[in-house]
């Protein structure tokens, strides 16, 4: 069941500043790889805009620069020489409506916003999404989430996991024990490790468990989604493991599955 913007107090003409977040973080093009990977780590961000002389010219996230280290490229080369070049940003002037629409044909989950070619903000699904916190949607979670999402076991490795992050390019994986969630890992928590370490492919030898997140928010697929909305925005998390009463995995639901019946 869709659900309209204006539902959660929220005017699709309006501007995308009143919701966005303004004074982007970014990074040079000259700055190199590890740099901007540091520069993530201690900001919490997954991506970057890439900036030349002041004119956005790419967009560098956490799994390029994953995917760097794993095809074993000199971490200090330039951003540039890995950075994604189709870059897609909104206006300081574009309605939250078109934004939102932006959001579901281009599947990305942020833009950054332009005004006169100068960079002065960032619009993500969450800044969305959260509003619909205590807004009753009348849908179920296992209505939109993932069934049989992809999982990993205990066991693997982080270079295992790492593989795994960069080849499916999913930022969050569930970590399962004889079909029990017993974990969570994210591309955020494999670069920590690696700054941690020196970006040393050996420190990867060691089994997921080691560094996967314990303590786990899960929901269930009988709960309303805006149940789910309620735990990403307080947790500041993009996505959320469903799990049966046996804590069994049966699905992940996310910002964009949410996005998606947001009209």
């Amino acid at each position: 069941m869709s659900i309209e913007l204006e539902k959660a107090g929220l005017d699709r003409l309006q501007d995308i500043t009143t919701i966005s977040t303004m004074n982007a973080i970014y990074c040079e093009d000259t700055e190199n790889i590890i740099s901007v990977a540091k520069k993530m780590v201690l900001s919490n961000h997954r991506s970057f805009p890439v900036m030349h002389k002041k004119s956005i010219i790419g967009v560098i996230t956490i799994i390029d620069i994953l995917n760097a280290f794993m095809k074993e490229l000199n971490l200090n080369d330039p951003i540039s020489s890995i950075m994604s070049r189709d870059v897609i940003y909104s206006s300081v002037e574009d309605s939250l409506g078109h934004t939102l629409q932006k959001f579901k044909f281009s599947r990305r989950g942020r833009f950054p916003i332009i005004n006169k070619e100068k960079l002065v903000g960032v619009i993500t699904e969450r800044d969305i999404v959260k509003h619909f916190t205590k807004v009753n949607f009348g849908t179920k979670i296992r209505e939109l989430m993932t069934t049989k999402p992809f999982f990993i076991q205990p066991s693997a490795t982080i270079f295992e996991c790492l593989k795994s992050v960069v080849n499916t390019r999913y930022r969050r994986l569930p970590v399962v024990l004889n079909k029990k969630l017993v974990g969570m890992v994210t591309a955020a928590d494999i670069l920590k490790y690696l700054n941690e370490n020196n970006f040393k492919l050996l420190s990867l030898s060691k089994p997921i468990e080691s560094i996967m997140i314990k303590n786990i928010f899960s929901v269930r697929g009988d709960e309303d989604i805006s149940d789910a909305i309620d735990i990403m925005r307080d947790k500041d998390i993009g996505g959320l493991p469903v799990v049966d009463e046996k804590n069994s995995l049966v699905g992940f639901i996310t910002e964009r599955d949410i996005l998606e019946e947001i009209i």
